[in-house]
């Protein structure tokens, strides 16, 4: 099976997804749920905690990935717009669906703010919406937004270069703006939402995008270790100072307030510098002379970047399954009760949802490409 998966993991061309990143999707989403399932085995700050920053990662792989568009790569619109959807919504939908029915299983209203999830509303109101099902949602609507953005982007940069460093200095004063101003309980409510859009978020994306772009200049694969390292030491500081002071003391400090993520993800946005430096100038393909742990570092990292979503999406629902089945279960039990059904569900919906659907997709725009051109010969 890993061989098979490392089969398709790459390839010459620039629209194969490399296995870094898809090895970094699945650690960013097990970094989420290790967050939200810590609690049965811990209430101690650790390190380890700070893998709520997970989605900053997430963030900076989605601007790493989309960057080839935004810097000349052509973007057909509608096919683009067709890829996206079917990408977040499929899978949204069907764990909307067991969050529903879990509510229903509680004894809640299980359609109380259904249709402000499906529209991607949810995080536009209150924080009650955005948390009624599943808190790991509030990301999503950011993703959609930043799936927006690309095209203007793309557009903008086009025409000069310079566009992106426009937009990207634009997108840190409106984060830094809001960090400062946008305090829950003094700011109005619009611009403490803002913080959770992408005023407040999209420099993480671009942040991606760059990396991408520095990690293809001549060179860069020389300084890869220095950027390893220099990332390292940035999360780790970041770990520590959140360590110690505490997400009360991080609201309460002006340059702390609103930045753990940024720091975060400037450390992460190095990091993709040096998958981008090294995929520029390493073979990229498996062959039957590659060491057998590459394979199966290649074929894991595959599979965990293919049950990545799934596990986002479904973390917080094998904790509440798990609950139902096993009311005492409490500490390791708990926590590996509750993993365990998350990727075991994440599997499964990967091959009867995500899978078919994009393979669906594919067909579907590969069917439309023939028909138009054979319309132009004709």
């Amino acid at each position: 099976m890993m061989k098979r998966l490392a089969s398709i993991a790459m390839g010459p061309r620039d629209d194969v997804t490399l296995w870094p990143v898809e090895g970094l999707r699945g650690l960013a989403a097990f970094m989420v749920m290790w967050w939200h399932l810590r609690h049965w085995v811990t209430d101690a700050r650790g390190p380890d905690a700070f893998g709520y920053t997970g989605v900053d990662l997430f963030f900076v792989l989605s601007g790493f990935v989309f960057a080839p568009y935004v810097f000349g790569k052509p973007l057909a619109l509608w096919p683009y717009v067709f890829r996206r959807l079917l990408r977040i919504y499929p899978l949204f939908l069907v764990s909307l669906m067991v969050y529903a029915l879990v509510r229903e299983l509680q004894g809640a209203d299980p359609w109380r703010f259904i249709w402000q999830h499906v529209l991607m509303l949810h995080t536009s109101v209150s924080r009650e919406m955005a948390a009624y099902y599943n808190g790991a949602y509030w990301s999503l609507p950011v993703e959609v937004e930043f799936y927006a953005l690309v095209p203007l982007l793309a557009w903008l940069v086009a025409r000069g270069r310079w566009w992106f460093g426009v937009m990207l200095a634009l997108a840190v004063a409106s984060h830094l703006a809001l960090s400062l101003w946008a305090v829950p309980g003094q700011a109005p409510m619009w611009l403490v939402l803002a913080n959770v859009h992408w005023p407040g978020l999209w420099a993480e994306f671009l942040l991606g995008c760059l990396a991408w772009q520095v990690g293809r200049l001549p060179g860069a694969r020389r300084w890869t270790h220095w950027l390893l390292a220099i990332a390292a030491v940035l999360w780790l500081s970041a770990a520590m100072v959140w360590v110690a002071v505490g997400d009360a003391g991080v609201v309460a400090h002006p340059l702390l307030r609103g930045n753990m993520g940024y720091w975060a993800a400037v450390a992460y946005a190095l990091l993709m510098c040096v998958v981008a430096a090294r995929s520029a100038t390493s073979p990229t393909s498996v062959t039957g002379d590659t060491p057998v742990w590459r394979r199966w570092l290649v074929g894991l990292s595959i599979l965990c970047g293919q049950l990545s979503y799934g596990v986002y999406l479904l973390h917080n629902a094998g904790q509440e399954i798990s609950g139902l089945l096993w009311p005492g279960m409490t500490g390791w039990p708990r926590v590996l009760a509750a993993a365990g059904l998350t990727v075991a569900a994440a599997w499964l919906l990967h091959h009867v949802v995500e899978a078919p659907v994009r393979a669906w997709g594919r067909s579907r725009l590969t069917a439309t490409r023939h028909r138009d051109t054979t319309s132009t010969v004709r």
